[in-house]
């Protein structure tokens, strides 16, 4: 943690003035950077995670649609998905993607998310993310939810059945035989991202990718934990 305070000190300099917010917010806005504990800072922080790991994501499926077609590309994002969602977790805090209708039974939302996601559905609901904490406060976790819509790309892999490559739909049938995700049309709900992360403890973090610190940084600066197998 010697390293990690190292880099608060270069990346943030002083405290910003802390602000009280309430327990569920739904500002669509920019979220402010706030102090110490503050679920502000915490919203910034997860909001750039999900851009870090959302930017990483569709660079990698993007390389692979030009390097062999879809059908390939859907592949790599089986293989790689869950390494960049790993790759982007770190001092307690991950970033994963759900949906009602998923691909991959992996990606099924439990009860918290299903209502968030319904949230999101709801046409009254106007905002691009929720927060909240949740837990006893011993354990308490902040938990971010970022709705994904669907765009003209996304109907590559998630459109008609009808419209789909060939190839891409056999691999489908084959690697995802329980896949709810195609019949998806631009605008549509397809899912949320959700990131989670200890309630005030995972602060240190937090300040560093409120400003903007790659998650492969943090990742470096962290010591490993001890081997175990050592100890006499």
């Amino acid at each position: 943690m010697k390293t990690i305070a190292c880099l608060l000190i270069i990346f943030l300099g002083l405290d910003g003035c802390k602000s009280e917010s309430p327990e569920l917010k739904t500002n669509a806005n920019e979220p402010t950077l706030a102090a110490a504990g503050d679920e502000q800072l915490f919203t910034q922080a997860a909001g750039n995670l999900v851009t870090q790991f959302r930017n990483q994501l569709q660079s990698t499926l993007l390389g692979a649609i030009n390097e062999n077609g879809t059908a390939y590309a859907l592949q790599i994002c089986q293989m790689r998905a869950p390494e960049i969602a790993a790759a982007h977790s770190v001092e307690g805090w991950t970033v994963k993607r759900v949906s009602n209708q998923w691909r991959s039974v992996a990606d099924k939302p439990d009860s918290t998310e299903k209502a968030m996601l319904e949230r999101f559905a709801d046409p009254s609901t106007k905002n691009d993310f929720l927060v909240q904490t949740a837990g006893p406060d011993s354990a308490r976790t902040f938990q971010y939810y970022e709705k994904i819509m669907v765009k003209d790309m996304c109907l590559q892999c998630h459109g008609d059945i009808q419209t789909v490559d060939q190839d891409l739909w056999k691999f489908i049938k084959i690697n995802y035989p329980y896949d709810k995700a195609t019949g998806y049309k631009v605008g549509d709900l397809r899912g949320m991202y959700v990131v989670e992360a200890p309630f005030p403890s995972g602060e240190d973090v937090a300040r560093l990718l409120a400003q903007g610190v790659e998650v492969s940084e943090i990742s470096a600066a962290t010591p490993p934990p001890p081997d175990s197998s050592s100890a006499k």
